[in-house]
């Protein structure tokens, strides 16, 4: 049986001794700023992120990861006969799935691309169920089936303050965006079937608690294995759901990261996300 090696984004969120344990590949777009390389993703904090963007004139923005650099990844990976599963964030949110499908067809190594359709706590999810299907020894169309039930059973939930990465991103239109950022609007949003979708939005800090308790209330009859709490900026917000969370779910898992730039760059500063995995 040939290896199988695993290629994925910066974007994950994984701590480096889980990407070492499961030799796991991290592919790092470039950080621009006036179509000028400042750094790269797996150099930079969110919050160095969110400063810079923040206090420039010229907003930083995320590169793509290139059609060629994927290539030589891909024939660098595959020279001992491996096969590769490559396996990114959403394509809502990044180019690199479209331009690992170029460099599929482009490298002489055999490459599996998957479109992981979640954000970043959740193609952890998958990357470490693939890993570890790796490690059992599953064949490929064994381990894709096992990813696509992780996607089904993965739920992503964010709350928002500021809406102007929304706008940026088209999530709200310019005109909306501008006229709720003046009235202090905050956001849930769920990100489900690939898509960003609004749950529920207006100006009082109830309404996110409010519909808190409603999920909660959801949560409490669904078999919930694992919890990802993510933040960016300030960590406030999310130290609070870590508690709650913790008190209501005191045998599942939880974790709580500061997001890395790829998410922040699309939730913007002082926002936070919930994401949880069915079993």
């Amino acid at each position: 049986m040939s290896n199988i090696k695993i290629v994925t984004d910066s974007a994950i969120h994984l701590s480096p001794a889980d990407i070492h344990n499961y030799h796991i590949h991290v592919m790092n777009p470039p950080i621009l700023v006036d179509g000028k390389l400042y750094g790269y993703v797996n150099k930079i904090s969110s919050e160095k992120f969110l400063q810079l963007y923040n206090q420039s004139t010229k907003k930083p923005v995320i590169g793509q990861v290139s059609v060629d650099k994927l290539v030589k990844t891909y024939d660098e990976l595959g020279a001992d006969g491996s096969q590769i599963l490559s396996i990114h964030l959403s394509d809502k949110l990044t180019d690199t799935y479209a331009n690992a499908v170029k460099a599929a067809k482009k490298t002489n190594s055999r490459v599996t691309v998957l479109n992981s359709q979640v954000t970043a706590a959740g193609l952890a999810y998958q990357v470490t169920t693939a890993a570890k299907d790796i490690q059992t020894g599953k064949p490929l169309h064994e381990i894709q089936s096992d990813l696509e039930n992780i996607r089904n059973n993965t739920r992503i939930y964010f709350s928002v303050q500021c809406n102007l990465q929304l706008v940026n991103h088209q999530i709200v239109g310019k005109l909306r965006g501008l006229l709720e950022r003046q009235m202090n609007v905050q956001y849930i949003l769920q990100f489900t079937n690939n898509e960003f979708s609004f749950v529920t939005r207006g100006r009082k800090e109830e309404l996110v608690n409010k519909f808190w308790d409603q999920q909660l209330r959801t949560m409490h009859h669904e078999r919930i294995v694992k919890l990802a709490i993510l933040h960016s900026g300030g960590s406030q917000r999310a130290t609070f759901l870590y508690k709650m969370l913790s008190d209501e779910f005191p045998f599942v898992p939880i974790s709580m990261i500061a997001t890395n730039p790829e998410m922040a760059s699309f939730i913007g500063p002082e926002s936070t996300g919930v994401t949880y995995l069915l079993g």
